[in-house]
């Protein structure tokens, strides 16, 4: 099973998440919406193997996570969202 990490953000007035193993990316004007819209990126995107890895800015994201995580399962691909600042 495919396990990704992926970064949420407030970008203005609209939050972006971006998978970091692979190069998915959604937005929406709220928290709930894009983490929605990403499982079903994450669906329509698979088998994900073929897409390269996200820019490496996202990964320094990951590294100023906050304490709010979430995790869930999309399409057989297990996933643990966390919000950066």
């Amino acid at each position: 099973m495919n396990s990704v990490r992926i970064v949420a953000f407030k970008e203005g007035d609209t939050w972006v998440a971006q998978c970091l193993e692979h190069d998915v990316c959604v937005q929406a004007a709220d928290l709930d919406t894009v983490r929605a819209r990403m499982e079903v990126a994450i669906q329509a995107e698979s088998p994900l193997d073929g897409l390269p890895a996200a820019p490496a800015h996202f990964f320094d994201l990951w590294g100023r996570k906050s304490e709010f995580q979430r995790s869930g399962k999309s399409d057989g691909t297990e996933y643990e969202m966390a919000l950066c600042a």
